[in-house]
């Protein structure tokens, strides 16, 4: 099998085995630039071994999105919820003493010029490896802002350059977009598979990186640059238009299956959206373990649920008593992606007659994830770690698509043709209606107007619905915490979160089966709201009891309302602006090196 190995995490956990060939080969440690990088062949064996380290941070978001807001709640510590809970600090943060990972790629980058051979081969290594340095530093600046700049190796004996203040956001900016520019113009457009970054891989990362700082720099009045915002923007588009331009992709599939199909396919290699896959395989140990979306550790949210709008176009929103409509009924005449996301009332997972029983799960909100769920019992295996083999997307074409809409609406140049070949080609996919540009800015959503207040201009409401289209498409796939964070509101996050609708106490059937399959009462001793219910249903569906669950999760309006949680409850989630866009330098490392200076408010 041809295919260059590499990490995968996803939103729910989905690692792969990992296979070091090519570090037992040639173990790096001991490579020396006076016996090495002579051949283009050498270029490959090294950067072929950087794939583990660096596809790593490319997904490092997929772990990031069960604290956004598309989650109701997730049963796991993390720097994101301690945050909230104001208890995060820079004497507890991690994660700045990684530089062993830079040292390697720029090792590579300072030797691999004196390499002869087939100069394009050895200009598509080195640009595969600033690839991995602009991947590299796409992390340090989401999360830091002002880094050191470092395109040399360092030496313990470099004390200037050990000890040197963090380099400016736009120096390091400029330099993350030369690295891509370098990669797009030089790495080869077909390397053989999915599995391996090409050039499109690079232009794909060029353009989703432009439109992060863009939308960051437009937004975020704390950093001063928003004139320099534009030409990011610009930049966002012109390169998601070359992927566009080049014929390469397209949009495939139709309905709600061929949208599922993109995520639990055993093969996703002849896939004409698939830019970069995950590739699995049965009896090589390199399953996925995504199987762990009905495993009850999170939940999707009545936020993320309120977003799909309805089959014909309408806002899910604005349906009599949309606020108030139990489990299965949130699923009738919904854009098909819904059923796609969403675990659906009947669903039978594989191998299995009976119904999916979701309340087993009400304490992490009820509503479950199925996006990467496999559909057959051979791909889904023995649901145990790492023994799912339906191969993953990690760049699609439906993001390009969503990235050009995006950028062209935020520079005030999008027009209906624009629309008509990025957002309505998602949409076409499923059977939604088209977005109308003048329609949009004309009607615009009231709900999405609140939760973006910072948007503003004549193309407010076709910007809120792009916004709308990329949630939608993207949901679950690691986009959008980093979503939040650029667009300025965080205070998203700080709302607490809601799952399912329970009306009263009582007995409900969400498999639709018309046979209750869960009650929810106040008490072992108070079974009166199921007291008319045959014997054999009473003996059989799953009770929960409402003071059992107290230490976990709550009804809104204690006997009815949305599933709530206890934490968000007694340590209600707070957001400092702008500070929480940012994470703190670890105060380990400010007491090593005394020149750099801690980011936004963490030094307080």
């Amino acid at each position: 099998m041809n295919k260059y190995i590499f990490y995968i995490i996803s939103l729910f956990a989905i690692f792969t085995a990992c296979n070091d060939e090519f570090m037992d080969r040639f173990p790096q440690t001991s490579i020396t630039a006076e016996g090495f990088f002579n051949t283009p062949e050498d270029l490959k064996t090294y950067a072929i071994g950087l794939y583990d380290d660096n596809l790593l941070y490319v997904r490092n978001n997929y772990e990031n999105e069960p604290f956004s807001d598309n989650i109701s709640h997730r049963k796991i510590a993390s720097d994101e919820y301690a945050m909230l809970a104001g208890t995060y600090s820079a004497a507890v943060a991690s994660g700045w003493n990684d530089w062993s990972t830079l040292r390697r790629i720029n090792f590579f980058l300072v030797n691999a010029g004196k390499a002869t051979g087939n100069q394009t081969e050895i200009n598509h290594w080195i640009g595969l490896v600033r690839y991995f340095r602009a991947v590299y530093y796409i992390d340090k600046i989401q999360q830091y802002s002002d880094v050191p700049w470092y395109n040399t190796p360092l030496a313990t004996n470099d004390e200037e350059e050990l000890y040197k203040p963090s380099d400016p956001r736009t120096l390091v900016a400029d330099s993350i977009v030369a690295d891509l520019e370098f990669a797009v113009a030089n790495m080869k457009a077909d390397v053989g598979n999915r599995t391996a970054i090409n050039k499109y891989g690079a232009q794909f990362l060029l353009s989703r990186f432009c439109l992060y700082e863009g939308t960051f720099r437009k937004y975020h009045a704390e950093l001063n640059l928003q004139n320099t915002a534009n030409a990011f923007l610009e930049k966002a588009a012109t390169t998601a238009e070359g992927i566009i331009n080049s014929n390469v992709y397209s949009i495939t599939g139709k309905g709600s299956a061929g949208f599922t199909a993109l995520f639990t396919s055993g093969d996703l290699t002849g896939n004409s959206e698939i830019i970069l896959m995950g590739e699995y395989t049965q009896g090589l140990s390199d399953g996925n373990s995504s199987f762990h979306h009905l495993y009850g550790d999170y939940a999707l949210s009545r936020s993320l649920m309120e977003s799909f709008l309805m089959k014909d176009g309408s806002r899910f929103t604005e349906q009599p008593g949309y606020n108030k409509k139990e489990y299965k009924d949130v699923f009738v005449d919904r854009d098909p992606r819904f059923e796609a996301t969403f675990v659906p009332p009947g669903f039978r997972k594989p191998g299995s007659s009976d119904a999916y029983q979701m309340s087993l799960h009400l304490n992490v909100g009820g509503y479950e994830g199925i996006k990467y769920y496999p559909r057959t019992k051979e791909l889904l295996g023995a649901e145990s770690w790492r023994t799912c083999y339906n191969d993953l997307p990690i760049y699609r074409y439906a993001e390009v698509l969503l990235s050009y809409a995006e950028a062209k609406a935020e520079l005030g140049t999008l027009t209906q043709d624009d629309l008509d070949k990025t957002v309505n080609k998602i949409r076409a996919r499923v059977d939604m209606p088209s977005l109308n540009l003048a329609s949009a800015n004309a009607n615009i959503d009231p709900i999405l107007s609140k939760q973006y207040p910072n948007v503003s201009g004549n193309n407010t409401g076709v910007i809120l619905e792009i916004r709308r289209e990329r949630r939608v498409e993207l949901a679950l796939e690691g986009q959008r915490l980093q979503d939040i964070n650029r667009w300025f509101v965080g205070e998203l996050l700080a709302q607490a979160p809601q799952g399912i609708y329970i009306p009263k106490l009582g007995a409900y059937d969400t498999t639709g089966d018309g046979t209750p399959d869960f009650a929810i009462l106040a008490s072992a001793g108070s079974e009166g709201p199921i007291a008319d219910l045959p014997d054999d249903v009473k003996a059989s569906i799953n009770k929960i009891y409402l003071d059992e669950q107290a230490g976990t999760f709550y009804l809104s309006e204690g006997t009815s309302g949305y599933i709530m949680f206890t934490s968000d409850r007694d340590n209600p989630r707070q957001w400092v602006s702008p500070k929480y866009y940012y994470r703190p330098i670890p105060s380990y490392a400010l007491v090593l090196n005394p020149n750099l200076k801690q980011v936004f408010g963490w030094d307080n």
